[in-house]
């Protein structure tokens, strides 16, 4: 019986697709720790953010994108917002 290119591309893609699958099936998932300080809010956020992502890079993860922010205060001895938060990170073996 011959098979058509139809046939086998079709073949190739489901045997690809199979070991793509395993390849990626050992996942990790932990969290990250990322402080920062600024004149606003905002821009202590996007400090602890920036640190948050690093660290997960560092690690050779990348980000999942979720934060949550475990500490947000306004220092009254300097005027500066602190945050502190933590951000989802996956790395694969």
């Amino acid at each position: 019986m011959k098979m058509s290119k139809r046939h086998l591309t079709t073949a190739a893609f489901a045997m690809l697709t199979a070991f793509s699958a395993a390849a990626i099936a050992d996942q990790y998932h932990y969290q990250v720790i990322g402080e920062g300080i600024g004149h606003d809010r905002d821009e202590a956020v996007n400090a602890a953010s920036y640190y948050a992502s690093r660290q997960c890079y560092l690690n050779w993860g990348r980000s999942t994108g979720e934060q949550t922010i475990l500490v947000e205060e306004l220092q009254p001895d300097t005027g500066y917002w602190y945050v502190k938060l933590s951000e989802g990170c996956i790395s694969e073996d």
